[in-house]
């Protein structure tokens, strides 16, 4: 039974992928065509199939429909005032547009961990979409860096909440994890950007990899500037890693809408850290209601202003109270208005995405293959990131791949001599490999960015995979001299 509940997985992940790559089939039918045929094939029958599906779209969206909201429309305020260009003139006079995607893997990992992968994501995805407009860098390597930085602060480095839960089953304390995770998080993001810009060199066809339509207008406007800008479809930068960047002619009707406008006068502009705080608000709130928690100490009051939806709420109302110069009063409804279209799309595909792991879930396969790996821990630190890494493959969620990986090892930690602060970075590094079509994420990073599934695929699945091998070569190493 077993090995044909594996089977079954398999058709149907197959089967999703070559029904949105081969047959061209919206993503969105695929995944409940999957959904539904894995829980039918799985044993929950046909009224429990359908229940499955609902159940895990309605959860997911629970969970993360009002923070996607939220976050995109914070985007288009900062897109508005002209903040994400400021933010890329800042970065680019600090390291020069060469180094701009370790800076933006680098930021998003270790200044800024992802609390929450989803708000990270959605706040910073319009940044790395700003800086190859500015710079002429492909949008490959840039989005590909970003998506190794989300997920380097979401698994190893503090405050990311991966990170948290792990530490706990195995015993391990948050100094340690901040000790280890922050350093080699580092390390890890420079090498994985590295090698994902060179592969990305070889394998990216804006051709066939960038949706032809994507309005990029949330990115914002510029008029040049350092290393050019090659304008694609939308006015897209297009490239396949940093030498020899093609060009189109961007046509005049794509230019971005009047409502967003791309900087007021220079004058006019508050400090940037006074634009920047539509972002800072929320995650600062997120952050100190995260740490409260961790030391034992609730505050009440904390834990409502903290919560991921009231703080991007007010993250979202400083937003529109700093764009209201810039776009007027009526111009503040075209961008809430412009937001909630482009959020719509991005929760429809989250939603039956967690329709996949609902359905993943009831018919046991998570807990079939935490069982068959339980058996085998004579190696710890493979074994940790082996079941990890099949969990991420299986039911798309990191969190949940590299939690069970590590409390499959809890019982045992005191009978190995392999240290718990390695089992833990062998979990995290685990779970980022092959986040595909099962994971909700890989479809909010596509239609963000404005990717093709095939495209996702090279970028944000590929990204995370290098990520996960060369983190798996680093805590090798470290077993055999710590």
């Amino acid at each position: 039974m077993n090995t044909l509940l594996l089977a079954h997985l398999a058709i149907t992940v197959i089967g999703i992928v070559l029904l949105i790559v081969w047959l061209r089939i919206n993503p969105v039918v695929s995944l409940v065509v999957g959904a539904l045929y894995l829980g039918v094939a799985g044993g929950l029958g046909l009224a429990d199939s359908v229940t499955a599906v609902n159940e895990g779209f309605g959860n997911l969206m629970t969970e993360v429909g009002l923070i996607i909201g939220f976050g995109v429309m914070i985007g288009t305020t900062l897109s508005a005032t002209g903040t994400l260009q400021r933010v890329v003139d800042r970065l680019l006079e600090l390291c020069g547009p060469k180094r701009s995607p370790y800076v933006l893997g680098l930021t998003s990992g270790i200044i800024f961990p992802s609390i929450y992968f989803d708000v990270a994501l959605v706040i910073l995805a319009p940044i790395a979409g700003a800086i190859a407009k500015r710079t002429g860098r492909s949008i490959a390597t840039l989005a590909g860096s970003l998506a190794i930085g989300l997920e380097v602060g979401l698994l190893i480095v503090v405050p990311g909440v991966a990170a948290i839960a792990v530490a706990g089953p195995l015993g391990v304390d948050l100094g340690t994890v901040l000790l280890w995770g922050a350093p080699l998080g580092a390390l890890l993001i420079v090498v994985s950007v590295f090698l994902h810009d060179r592969l990305m060199r070889l394998v990216f066809k804006p051709a066939t990899d960038l949706e032809s339509d994507f309005d990029d207008s949330i990115f914002g406007t510029f008029d040049g500037g350092d290393g050019g800008v090659a304008a694609g479809p939308a006015g897209r930068p297009l490239g396949g890693g940093g030498a020899g960047v093609q060009t189109l002619e961007a046509p005049a009707a794509l230019d971005a809408p009047p409502a967003v406008d791309a900087g007021a006068p220079a004058g006019k502009q508050p400090p940037l850290v006074v634009a920047m705080l539509p972002v800072i608000v929320p995650i600062v709130l997120i952050l100190v209601n995260t740490v409260a928690d961790i030391t034992g100490h609730e505050i009440a009051v904390l834990g409502f202003l903290g919560s991921p939806v009231v703080a991007l709420l007010l993250g979202l109302v400083v937003g529109i109270a700093l764009a209201v110069p810039a776009v007027g009063r009526c111009g503040i409804d075209d961008l809430i208005t412009k937001g909630a279209q482009t959020s719509g799309s991005i929760l429809l595909f989250t939603g039956v995405a967690g329709s996949l792991g609902q359905v993943i879930t009831q018919v046991g396969i998570g807990d079939m293959i935490s069982g068959v790996f339980s058996a085998n821990a004579s190696i710890p630190v493979l074994l940790a990131w082996a079941v990890a890494a099949v969990l991420r493959l299986a039911q798309g969620s990191g969190s949940v791949a590299a939690i069970t990986a590590a409390s499959l090892l809890a019982p045992v930690m005191d009978t190995i001599t392999t240290p718990a602060i390695l089992i833990l970075l062998a979990s995290g590094a685990g779970a980022a490999f092959g986040g595909h079509v099962t994971d909700n994420t890989f479809w909010i990073f596509k239609q963000l960015l404005g990717f093709t599934t095939k495209g996702t695929f090279k970028i944000y699945t590929l990204a995370q995979s290098i990520f996960a091998v060369v983190g798996l070569g680093a805590v090798l190493l470290l077993d055999v001299v710590v």
